[in-house]
């Protein structure tokens, strides 16, 4: 289960911030059920944000309405990725329209974590990243960027599966999901030492470490926008 969560939503020296996040939780027949997740909108201005908004604000109504029927019956990791795959595919697809129609590049990343009790899902699309992190820290989702630019992404080209993993809720540990923006000048020893499960105190304390990270961040140079969730589980 999720004790606590802690945000960071930053912008950066940027004009806008075109990342946005969400974190959702409720009860049913099959166990507690969290989602969270990250998406770094592209395109700049509006485009990126409408982007990252509305994967955002589609993800929340399917978590909702859709998410819980999958779950009826036995947990089925390839029934919840058909299903989120589905949705995903037609959001990308009216992403692709209002860019066509507006001569837009309107694309976001997306990073979600999905913890159905004991059990967790990660999908990732871009080039936002995952972690877990107890004593040591462990990469969940590599970046899918390359030299050429963000691959995956959700809204621009062809629609690509997103990468899933799964894995057991750590009893006493953390999951962090964070927008590329706050992995370019701190890293994962940053993170491990200042989001260590055992040294945060509760929700406030993790809110401040998120927020040392960012100011680090900009410190050494960062202008991007930075957008972090943190999830503590017990």
């Amino acid at each position: 289960m999720v004790l606590y969560y802690a945000a960071l939503h930053e912008k950066g020296r940027r004009e806008n911030n075109e990342d946005s996040m969400a974190v959702h939780k409720m009860e049913t027949k099959a166990g507690e059920l969290t989602m969270a997740l990250v998406c770094d909108g592209m395109g700049g201005e509006e485009a990126g944000e409408l982007a990252s908004g509305h994967v955002v604000e589609r993800l929340s109504v399917w978590f909702y309405d859709e998410l819980p029927e999958l779950l009826r019956g036995s947990f089925s990791k390839g029934r919840i990725r058909k299903g989120l795959q589905r949705e995903l595919f037609r959001v990308h697809e009216e992403l692709r329209q209002y860019g066509h129609e507006h001569m837009l590049r309107c694309g976001t990343t997306m990073t979600l974590l999905l913890m159905v009790g004991r059990r967790y899902l990660l999908f990732q699309c871009g080039d936002s990243l995952a972690y877990c992190i107890r004593r040591k820290i462990r990469l969940l989702a590599p970046g899918q960027g390359n030299a050429r630019g963000v691959e995956r992404c959700i809204g621009i080209g062809r629609f690509v599966k997103p990468q899933m993993n799964s894995g057991i809720v750590p009893a006493s540990g953390s999951f962090l999901l964070l927008s590329d923006g706050l992995t370019h000048f701190v890293g994962e020893e940053d993170y491990r030492v200042a989001l260590s499960p055992k040294k945060l105190d509760g929700r406030e304390e993790a809110q401040r470490a998120l927020r040392e990270l960012a100011k680090a961040a900009l410190r050494r140079g960062e202008t991007d926008n930075m957008s972090a969730l943190y999830l503590k589980c017990g």
